[in-house]
Protein backbone atom coordinates (compact mmCIF):
# COMPACT_ATOMS: atom_id res chain seq x y z
CA UNK A 1 0.00 0.00 0.00
CA UNK A 2 1.22 3.52 -0.75
CA UNK A 3 1.83 5.49 2.48
CA UNK A 4 2.36 8.73 0.62
CA UNK A 5 -0.15 11.30 0.94
CA UNK A 6 -0.62 14.10 -1.54
CA UNK A 7 1.23 16.59 0.65
CA UNK A 8 5.03 16.07 -0.05
CA UNK A 9 6.78 14.81 2.94
CA UNK A 10 4.03 13.47 4.82
CA UNK A 11 3.32 9.64 5.42
CA UNK A 12 0.35 7.59 6.51
CA UNK A 13 1.37 6.49 10.21
CA UNK A 14 -2.54 4.93 11.21
CA UNK A 15 -5.23 3.92 8.80
CA UNK A 16 -8.25 2.51 11.12
CA UNK A 17 -11.77 0.89 9.14
CA UNK A 18 -14.99 0.76 11.02
CA UNK A 19 -17.38 -1.43 9.64
CA UNK A 20 -20.51 -3.00 10.57
CA UNK A 21 -21.30 -6.48 11.05
CA UNK A 22 -25.33 -5.46 10.32
CA UNK A 23 -24.02 -4.52 6.31
CA UNK A 24 -22.09 -7.53 5.70
CA UNK A 25 -18.87 -6.00 6.91
CA UNK A 26 -19.05 -2.59 4.82
CA UNK A 27 -17.96 1.08 5.95
CA UNK A 28 -20.82 2.83 6.10
CA UNK A 29 -22.82 4.37 8.46
CA UNK A 30 -20.56 6.65 10.50
CA UNK A 31 -19.90 10.20 11.28
CA UNK A 32 -16.57 10.86 12.95
CA UNK A 33 -15.19 13.94 14.74
CA UNK A 34 -12.09 14.29 16.93
CA UNK A 35 -12.65 15.18 20.46
CA UNK A 36 -11.42 19.34 20.78
CA UNK A 37 -8.52 17.93 22.85
CA UNK A 38 -7.34 15.45 19.95
CA UNK A 39 -8.19 18.59 17.33
CA UNK A 40 -5.48 20.34 19.49
CA UNK A 41 -2.82 17.95 19.88
CA UNK A 42 -3.21 17.07 15.99
CA UNK A 43 -2.52 20.71 15.32
CA UNK A 44 0.41 20.95 18.00
CA UNK A 45 1.89 18.06 16.89
CA UNK A 46 1.79 18.83 13.13
CA UNK A 47 -0.56 15.97 12.02
CA UNK A 48 -2.77 15.72 9.87
CA UNK A 49 -6.07 13.69 9.65
CA UNK A 50 -8.53 12.54 7.21
CA UNK A 51 -12.02 11.11 7.97
CA UNK A 52 -14.11 9.53 5.58
CA UNK A 53 -17.33 7.27 5.76
CA UNK A 54 -15.91 4.73 8.48
CA UNK A 55 -12.36 5.09 7.68
CA UNK A 56 -9.82 7.57 10.15
CA UNK A 57 -6.37 7.82 8.27
CA UNK A 58 -3.32 9.96 9.95
CA UNK A 59 -0.58 11.47 8.50
CA UNK A 60 2.55 12.99 9.99
CA UNK A 61 5.68 14.67 8.61
CA UNK A 62 8.44 12.39 8.40
CA UNK A 63 12.16 13.70 7.70
CA UNK A 64 15.12 11.66 6.87
CA UNK A 65 16.53 10.14 10.15
CA UNK A 66 14.19 11.80 12.56
CA UNK A 67 11.79 10.75 14.85
CA UNK A 68 7.81 10.45 12.95
CA UNK A 69 6.26 11.27 16.80
CA UNK A 70 8.49 12.56 20.00
CA UNK A 71 5.64 10.49 22.56
CA UNK A 72 3.05 7.95 23.29
CA UNK A 73 -0.15 9.91 21.99
CA UNK A 74 -3.93 8.61 22.45
CA UNK A 75 -6.18 10.47 20.49
CA UNK A 76 -10.03 10.17 20.73
CA UNK A 77 -12.58 10.50 17.87
CA UNK A 78 -16.49 10.61 19.21
CA UNK A 79 -18.88 8.15 16.46
CA UNK A 80 -22.00 9.17 15.64
CA UNK A 81 -24.38 6.83 12.99
CA UNK A 82 -24.97 8.57 10.07
CA UNK A 83 -27.59 6.15 9.21
CA UNK A 84 -30.49 6.05 11.40
CA UNK A 85 -31.22 2.14 11.65
CA UNK A 86 -27.49 1.61 12.82
CA UNK A 87 -28.98 2.88 16.66
CA UNK A 88 -31.50 0.17 16.50
CA UNK A 89 -29.19 -2.73 15.10
CA UNK A 90 -25.92 -1.85 17.29
CA UNK A 91 -25.41 -3.74 20.85
CA UNK A 92 -22.06 -3.57 22.36
CA UNK A 93 -21.41 -6.68 25.09
CA UNK A 94 -20.30 -6.05 28.70
CA UNK A 95 -21.21 -2.55 28.56
CA UNK A 96 -23.53 -1.31 31.28
CA UNK A 97 -25.99 1.54 30.43
CA UNK A 98 -24.20 4.20 32.41
CA UNK A 99 -21.17 3.61 30.20
CA UNK A 100 -19.53 4.19 26.89
CA UNK A 101 -18.80 1.70 24.50
CA UNK A 102 -14.64 2.68 23.55
CA UNK A 103 -12.94 0.89 21.19
CA UNK A 104 -8.98 1.26 21.72
CA UNK A 105 -6.33 0.42 18.51
CA UNK A 106 -2.76 0.11 19.21
CA UNK A 107 0.05 -1.18 17.57
CA UNK A 108 0.65 -3.16 21.35
CA UNK A 109 -3.22 -4.74 21.74
CA UNK A 110 -4.86 -4.39 18.57
CA UNK A 111 -8.31 -3.66 18.96
CA UNK A 112 -10.26 -4.01 22.57
CA UNK A 113 -13.52 -2.58 23.32
CA UNK A 114 -14.42 -2.03 26.85
CA UNK A 115 -16.91 0.43 28.58
CA UNK A 116 -16.31 3.33 29.97
CA UNK A 117 -18.27 6.07 32.51
CA UNK A 118 -20.30 8.62 30.63
CA UNK A 119 -19.54 10.87 33.72
CA UNK A 120 -15.75 10.56 33.33
CA UNK A 121 -16.13 12.43 29.62
CA UNK A 122 -17.68 15.63 29.69
CA UNK A 123 -17.13 16.95 26.25
CA UNK A 124 -20.23 13.80 25.28
CA UNK A 125 -22.60 15.93 26.93
CA UNK A 126 -22.18 18.72 24.21
CA UNK A 127 -22.33 16.03 21.28
CA UNK A 128 -25.38 14.58 20.63
CA UNK A 129 -26.05 10.36 19.53
CA UNK A 130 -22.83 8.93 20.16
CA UNK A 131 -22.60 5.90 19.42
CA UNK A 132 -19.07 4.81 20.57
CA UNK A 133 -15.84 6.51 21.48
CA UNK A 134 -12.57 5.42 19.09
CA UNK A 135 -9.10 5.98 20.83
CA UNK A 136 -6.03 5.52 18.72
CA UNK A 137 -3.29 5.30 20.25
CA UNK A 138 0.07 6.63 18.93
CA UNK A 139 3.21 4.37 19.92
CA UNK A 140 7.03 5.59 19.83
CA UNK A 141 8.57 2.04 19.56
CA UNK A 142 6.45 1.16 16.44
CA UNK A 143 5.57 4.48 14.52
CA UNK A 144 9.00 5.72 15.05
CA UNK A 145 10.54 1.94 13.29
CA UNK A 146 7.73 2.46 10.03
CA UNK A 147 5.66 -0.20 11.78
CA UNK A 148 2.21 2.07 11.22
CA UNK A 149 -1.12 1.49 13.19
CA UNK A 150 -3.40 -0.60 10.37
CA UNK A 151 -6.50 -2.35 12.02
CA UNK A 152 -10.42 -2.62 11.29
CA UNK A 153 -13.01 -2.11 14.16
CA UNK A 154 -15.86 -4.49 13.84
CA UNK A 155 -18.67 -3.30 15.31
CA UNK A 156 -21.39 -5.63 16.54
CA UNK A 157 -24.95 -6.12 15.28
CA UNK A 158 -27.76 -6.66 17.85
CA UNK A 159 -28.51 -10.68 18.23
CA UNK A 160 -32.09 -11.98 18.30
CA UNK A 161 -33.84 -15.30 17.94
CA UNK A 162 -34.97 -15.80 14.79
CA UNK A 163 -38.51 -16.60 13.91
CA UNK A 164 -39.96 -17.60 10.65
CA UNK A 165 -43.68 -17.77 10.59
CA UNK A 166 -45.00 -20.17 7.46
CA UNK A 167 -48.13 -19.87 6.25
CA UNK A 168 -50.09 -21.37 2.93
CA UNK A 169 -49.54 -24.19 1.21
CA UNK A 170 -46.51 -25.64 4.08
CA UNK A 171 -47.96 -24.38 6.79
CA UNK A 172 -49.31 -27.66 8.38
CA UNK A 173 -46.43 -29.26 7.27
CA UNK A 174 -43.41 -31.26 9.63
CA UNK A 175 -41.06 -28.46 8.13
CA UNK A 176 -36.98 -28.39 9.19
CA UNK A 177 -34.74 -25.20 8.69
CA UNK A 178 -31.21 -26.12 6.96
CA UNK A 179 -28.38 -23.74 8.33
CA UNK A 180 -25.98 -24.04 5.29
CA UNK A 181 -23.81 -21.27 6.65
CA UNK A 182 -22.32 -23.29 9.72
CA UNK A 183 -22.42 -26.83 8.84
CA UNK A 184 -20.32 -28.10 11.85
CA UNK A 185 -22.53 -26.18 14.64
CA UNK A 186 -26.16 -25.60 13.00
CA UNK A 187 -28.45 -23.16 14.59
CA UNK A 188 -31.32 -25.26 14.95
CA UNK A 189 -34.98 -24.21 15.15
CA UNK A 190 -37.91 -25.22 16.99
CA UNK A 191 -41.78 -25.28 16.35
CA UNK A 192 -43.31 -23.16 18.79
CA UNK A 193 -46.86 -23.27 17.04
CA UNK A 194 -48.67 -24.61 14.37
CA UNK A 195 -52.46 -23.98 13.18
CA UNK A 196 -53.81 -24.57 9.72
CA UNK A 197 -53.07 -21.22 8.62
CA UNK A 198 -49.54 -20.89 9.78
CA UNK A 199 -46.40 -22.26 12.12
CA UNK A 200 -43.74 -20.48 13.93
CA UNK A 201 -40.22 -21.82 13.80
CA UNK A 202 -38.02 -20.06 16.47
CA UNK A 203 -34.38 -20.44 16.57
CA UNK A 204 -32.81 -22.03 19.71
CA UNK A 205 -29.91 -19.27 20.25
CA UNK A 206 -29.81 -15.44 19.15
CA UNK A 207 -28.42 -14.80 15.39
CA UNK A 208 -27.06 -11.62 14.63
CA UNK A 209 -29.72 -9.98 12.44
CA UNK A 210 -27.63 -8.93 8.84
CA UNK A 211 -28.82 -6.41 5.89
CA UNK A 212 -26.90 -7.14 2.69
CA UNK A 213 -25.31 -10.97 3.24
CA UNK A 214 -26.11 -14.15 1.13
CA UNK A 215 -29.28 -15.93 2.45
CA UNK A 216 -28.10 -18.40 4.99
CA UNK A 217 -31.98 -21.16 6.19
CA UNK A 218 -33.14 -23.45 3.82
CA UNK A 219 -36.67 -24.79 4.21
CA UNK A 220 -37.03 -28.79 4.16
CA UNK A 221 -39.54 -31.25 4.24
CA UNK A 222 -38.76 -32.80 7.75
CA UNK A 223 -39.49 -36.14 6.48
CA UNK A 224 -38.16 -36.52 3.09
CA UNK A 225 -35.14 -33.65 3.48
CA UNK A 226 -36.46 -32.64 0.02
CA UNK A 227 -35.66 -28.73 -0.33
CA UNK A 228 -38.80 -26.58 -0.48
CA UNK A 229 -37.28 -23.06 -0.35
CA UNK A 230 -33.71 -22.61 -0.82
CA UNK A 231 -33.51 -18.96 0.02
CA UNK A 232 -35.71 -18.21 2.99
CA UNK A 233 -34.78 -13.91 4.04
CA UNK A 234 -32.92 -13.07 6.62
CA UNK A 235 -33.74 -10.76 9.43
CA UNK A 236 -33.22 -7.18 9.33
CA UNK A 237 -33.72 -4.47 11.41
CA UNK A 238 -37.31 -4.00 10.22
CA UNK A 239 -37.83 -7.99 11.64
CA UNK A 240 -37.83 -7.25 15.33
CA UNK A 241 -40.87 -7.96 16.46
CA UNK A 242 -43.45 -8.27 19.62
CA UNK A 243 -42.60 -11.27 21.88
CA UNK A 244 -43.46 -14.69 21.56
CA UNK A 245 -44.51 -17.42 24.17
CA UNK A 246 -42.39 -20.22 23.61
CA UNK A 247 -43.49 -24.48 24.95
CA UNK A 248 -41.81 -23.10 28.45
CA UNK A 249 -44.68 -20.71 28.82
CA UNK A 250 -42.12 -17.87 28.76
CA UNK A 251 -41.76 -14.75 26.71
CA UNK A 252 -38.91 -13.99 23.95
CA UNK A 253 -38.40 -11.27 21.67
CA UNK A 254 -37.46 -11.93 18.02
CA UNK A 255 -36.43 -11.20 14.62
CA UNK A 256 -39.54 -12.40 12.26
CA UNK A 257 -39.52 -13.23 8.93
CA UNK A 258 -42.69 -13.59 7.06
CA UNK A 259 -43.01 -17.02 4.29
CA UNK A 260 -45.53 -17.35 2.17
CA UNK A 261 -44.56 -19.37 -0.69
Amino acid sequence: MDQKDKREGYERIVDVSLCHEYYNGSCCGFNVTPSSETAEIMRREGLLCRIYDGKVRIFAFCKPHQNVISKKMTLSFFVRASISEVWNVTRFDNVAHDELPVANVSCSNGVCVKGRKKSTLPELQQIFGVLFLLEVVLEPEYINHEKYLTCTVKIPTKKLRWCYCVSGAYANKNLLINDSLKTDDPVRFECIERSSRFSLYVSQREIPIVSGAPPRFQLLDSATSKVLMKCLPNANAKSIAKTKTGQDGGSIFVAECFVNP
